[in-house]
């Protein structure tokens, strides 16, 4: 089942350890530092970058970690319209929901998908079906946390330079930020860092002008097996307005 995701990367106009420092005087306590690999899929094309979409498989210290399909979406009919749907997955696989969410999503096709357990099978299930695995990012992540698991991460990316995201469990990310932030110190990157790798190791610029044909025409992204979920959302925001 997908959901909302509940993170926002933060564009700092203070220097980061003040930020940091600030934020530890608040509560938030260091985590661990963790080496990343994100490998991204997508067709010969580039059809999930053109649509806003991605799908990933993430490394983590080396050893398997996550799967995710995630996919921006406009819904005029919220306060905030820019929408980040997220389907996510841990491994080893035992429940195969997003799996099968995924797939759906991508429009592949697999007899079998309970049997895929690991990231390697996943991978190959993407390629045979006419993906392409040619974007893989490196990071080293450190992070800090607080009580109510909003979470401060700072990724150093190889070939993008440093990325500040605040992650929230539950809590809403635009309300969390402005306990650490004055509005003149930090302003939203939309950005995702898949597109960041993609401008500066492809030359990819399209997703620049995503914003203002969002503005036009909200639902220029959206798939045809997706049009009944999208409506859905528009009508769901407009019962809650």
């Amino acid at each position: 089942m997908s959901k909302e995701e509940k993170e926002i990367k933060i564009e700092l106009k203070i220097p980061i350890e003040q930020f940091l420092k600030r934020a530890r005087k608040l509560g938030y306590k260091n985590q661990k530092t963790i080496t990343q690999t994100d490998n991204y899929f997508d067709t010969t094309d580039w059809k999930l970058y053109k649509s806003v979409a991605s799908v990933r498989i993430r490394r983590v210290n080396g050893k398997d970690h996550s799967f995710a399909f995630k996919k921006v979406l406009n819904i005029p009919t919220r306060s905030n319209s820019h929408y980040v749907e997220e389907i996510e997955g841990a491994f080893p696989i035992t429940r195969h929901d997003a799996v099968k969410d995924i797939f759906e999503r991508l429009s592949i096709k697999c007899d079998d998908y309970t049997s895929i357990v690991n990231g390697e099978q996943l991978a190959n299930v993407f390629l045979i079906n006419g993906l392409q695995g040619e974007q893989v990012m490196s990071k080293v992540r450190r992070s800090l946390i607080d009580a109510n698991k909003n979470e401060i991460v700072i990724d150093d990316i190889e070939n993008v330079g440093t990325v500040v995201e605040l992650e929230c469990e539950d809590n809403e990310p635009l309300e969390v930020v402005k306990s650490l932030l004055d509005d003149d110190e930090w302003s939203r990157n939309i950005t995702g860092t898949g597109y960041m790798w993609l401008e500066k190791v492809k030359g990819f610029n399209l997703h620049l002008k995503y914003p203002k044909r969002f503005s036009k025409d909200p639902d220029w992204n959206v798939w045809e097996n997706e049009r009944e979920m999208y409506d859905n959302m528009l009508k769901a925001q407009v019962k809650v307005l």
